[in-house]
């Protein structure tokens, strides 16, 4: 099993609250049990541009290989965006792209 960090654009069809944000980053944030209210060191999980409609989210996951990497990462953000209130339909989301790996 290896670390990934990957990356996933997006944009909101509705512009993005204060609340909903701060929900949107906990719901990213410990994602392992044993890290609950963590962040990876440097991992800066949500930018959002000033009119907050397009993001970038930064997942890290655990998996066997880049390609179940790419499906836990789409599944994290998915369910992170469903907790702030922003169901797959409320959002575009673009393919999740692999920027670091961990094989240590």
């Amino acid at each position: 099993m290896s670390r990934f960090v990957l990356t996933i654009p997006g944009t909101f069809k509705r512009p993005l609250t204060a609340q909903a944000r701060q929900r949107l980053l906990n719901a990213l944030r410990g994602v392992d049990p044993d890290e609950v209210g963590t962040v990876p060191p440097d991992l800066d999980v949500l930018t959002a541009d000033e009119g907050d409609t397009r993001f970038v989210l930064r997942v890290e996951v655990t998996a066997d290989d880049s390609r179940a990497a790419e499906g836990l990462a789409m599944a994290v953000a998915l369910t992170a965006l469903a907790a702030a209130d922003y169901p797959a339909d409320d959002v575009w989301m673009g393919d999740p792209v692999v920027t670091a790996i961990d094989v240590g």
